[in-house]
Parts: C-alpha cells; structure tokens; sequence
C-alpha cells in the first residue's frame, strides 16, 4: 500500500519550493540583529519532520541544552524519535511529545523559547488565545522569546489562495501579531520572506497532500490547482518571520 503519511506527503509538497534557502538566508539575518545566548531550552511546536525548528536551533541557540518537540502526526513523531533530533542536534537532551497544540498539557518548567515554524495559520484564534496565555503565564521564563513565522494571506499568492478555494483558509500573519500584541508581548525582530511556490501541473503525491488538508476529493483539488496556477504571480508567496519577548511585570522589556 502506497505510504500517504502526512510526514511523507508533506516532504513531497516541500520538493516545489525554495523555502528552506530563503529561511536559512533569514536567519543569517536573524543572527546579526537578536541575541539568543541565554536561551537554554526550547520548545517548538507543529515541527512536522523538524527540519525548520532544528536548523533554527543550530544556526541561532549555541548554548541549548534541551529541546522539546509536540507534534500531532504520527509518522513525523517517529522520525523524530527515531534519530532526526539526535543526530542533528548533538549533546541537546531532546523528547517528543505527540500531542496538538490544544491538547499538549505542558511539563514542570519553563523554557526560554518557543518556536511556532509554519504552524499557527491553520489553529483557530480562540486556540491561539488560549496558546499565547499559556506561553505568558506557563510556558516561558520571564526573558523568554517566541519565534513565528507564517503566512501573509493579505498579499495575493497561490497557496493561500489554494486554500480558501478548497475551504481551509489560512489565518494571515498580522492576525496573529495583534494577538500577541493583546497577550503581552513585544516584538523584536520582523522580517519579510519571499518564497516561491509552484504547483502548477501537480504529482500525484501534491493532489493527495491537499485532500489530506482539506477533505476534498481528487477532482476539486486538480480544478482548484490548475484554476489557482492559471493566474499571474501566484508563484510568489510572502511570509513573515518574527520574534517577541515577554514583558515583566512593570512593563519593561526583558532583555
């Protein structure tokens, strides 16, 4: 039987894009600009197979010591606790939690940093509320960061636009920061990522990754696709990434 993982699908959807050179180019950015080195443990959610939230780890948290993984699919938390953490992220105690990002209950401690990689345009805002609480009151130390990077849906593009063909809308990026924003935090760092997406003249593998997303059937989704490509400049794709801290009590900026 065919594997139709969303771990394996998801690697498929990933072949059509340039995303991981334009993220590993922002980071470079992020390097020079947000201090990290207090950052001693970590936990990231949504990582999929990882592999953004373990290059974030390695390029920009040279003194991590722990690093905690929830992730709701599967297969993706196989991989995960079968080496992939391991073998990347070396003398990092890791573990992996299969869990939602509604579901997950926490452990004991606090951390210093939050990683939301290409995870919070698919959760609904009231999840998100109750999320951006926790990291506030729960999850972080008091000089913790969370790092977002997500859709611009405002800026026309094909796969947000995919999406709300297919019924999924994605959530936008500024929806998101406003939340943030209301739970206390303060942003630090912005940047824009242009990435370019084609799924134009789909494989197979592209046709059932969107079914798996969206409930629809294979026939929606090629319409969808080839209506959605059809159009000028929906190969370009914006996204943001960005990071906050937290306030301390009195209103300052922890640092």
């Amino acid at each position: 039987m065919a594997d139709t993982s969303y771990h394996r699908l998801l690697a498929e959807f990933r072949k059509r894009d340039n995303y991981a050179v334009v993220f590993r180019s922002a980071l470079e950015d992020v390097a020079g600009k947000v201090d990290f080195s207090h950052v001693e443990s970590c936990v990231a959610f949504g990582t999929g197979s990882g592999e953004r939230e373990i290059e974030f780890a390695r390029r920009l948290l040279p003194n991590l010591r722990s690093f905690t993984a929830v992730e709701p699919d599967p297969k993706s938390v196989m991989a995960l606790r079968t080496g992939v953490l391991d073998g990347r992220l070396p003398g990092v105690a890791t573990s992996v939690h299969e869990a939602s990002i509604e579901s997950w209950r926490g452990v004991d401690s606090r951390f210093d940093a939050v990683l939301l990689i290409n995870v919070l345009g698919h959760v609904t805002a009231n999840d998100r509320t109750a999320l951006f609480q926790k990291l506030m009151t729960r999850y972080l130390n008091d000089a913790g960061r969370v790092v977002i990077c997500d859709n611009i849906t405002s800026v026309p593009s094909g796969y947000p636009q995919l999406m709300k063909q297919l019924g999924t809308p994605l959530h936008d990026y500024d929806e998101i920061e406003e939340e943030m924003l209301a739970a206390g935090f303060r942003v630090v760092f912005k940047q824009d990522l242009e990435v370019r997406r084609d799924l134009s003249d789909p494989s197979d593998d592209i046709i059932k990754f969107f079914k798996l997303l969206t409930g629809r059937v294979e026939s929606e989704v090629r319409a969808a696709i080839d209506d959605v490509y059809s159009r000028p400049n929906m190969h370009v794709s914006m996204r943001k990434l960005a990071i906050f801290t937290k306030y301390t009590q009195l209103g300052l900026l922890t640092q």
